[in-house]
């Protein structure tokens, strides 16, 4: 008996202190979103973006992104996407660039649309004065979404699980992370949707990992 009081209070104290080393923080972010298509063929969407750190008190970067797809099959599509964001910190600001390629494998069952889609990026950090140099990041993301739509309703419930792993250099891969996210989308118009969306994002491999709890909204314009 002696021995299990022990190990339970052992394991209540082993517990305690992962959770002490776990940061927390809670974030809110900002978009718009443009989209549209040319010659009835290539997709294009263009989306501006604001976002807030440390309990949503601080700035944490502006952003923009342009992604260009287009449909192979019925369910596959292939795209690129180009990134630029700043990046305001304590010690110092950052620009960073990234390019990506991506496929989507997309399919619809009945009321619900299953998609999955793999990404490999690079990215660079102050391009011009990076101190290592011309070093950029390599890593990819993989996304997995469920969406439901009722017949004849603006509304659409969607989940999402995504894995960020970093490739190189190898010293960033304390950076990997994955995020869930549960939200709904109502359609306004026929050209303008409203979204907002719960993010929970979690590091891994590293000593002391930051926990994030994203509240994300947007507005998206169909040209």
């Amino acid at each position: 008996m002696r021995n299990k009081i022990i190990l339970f209070l052992l394991i209540i104290v082993l517990t305690g202190s992962q959770a002490m080393a776990q940061r927390q923080d809670f974030r809110t972010w900002y978009s718009v979103e443009l989209e549209g298509e040319l010659f009835n063929l290539i997709d294009f969407s263009l989306t501006p973006e604001i976002r807030l750190r440390e309990n949503s008190s601080m700035l944490d970067a502006v952003l923009g992104e342009v992604d260009i797809s287009v449909p192979v099959t019925k369910f596959l599509r292939l795209g690129t996407e180009y990134r630029h964001e700043y990046e305001f910190r304590s010690d110092r600001n950052n620009n960073n660039d990234r390019f990506g390629i991506y496929g989507e494998l997309d399919e619809k069952i009945r009321r619900f649309r299953i998609a999955y889609r793999g990404m490999y990026l690079y990215e660079y950090t102050n391009l011009n004065t990076r101190e290592l140099g011309l070093v950029p990041e390599t890593l990819q993301r993989h996304r997995v979404s469920v969406k439901y739509r009722k017949k004849k309703s603006d509304f659409t419930f969607g989940l999402a699980a995504e894995i960020f792993m970093i490739m190189k250099p190898e010293w960033m891969r304390y950076q990997d992370k994955i995020r869930y996210t549960a939200g709904v989308q109502y359609r306004l118009t026929k050209k303008i949707n409203l979204g907002i969306n719960y993010k929970f994002q979690k590091e891994y491999y590293e000593n002391n990992p930051l926990t994030s709890h994203i509240i994300s909204t947007g507005i998206e314009f169909e040209l």
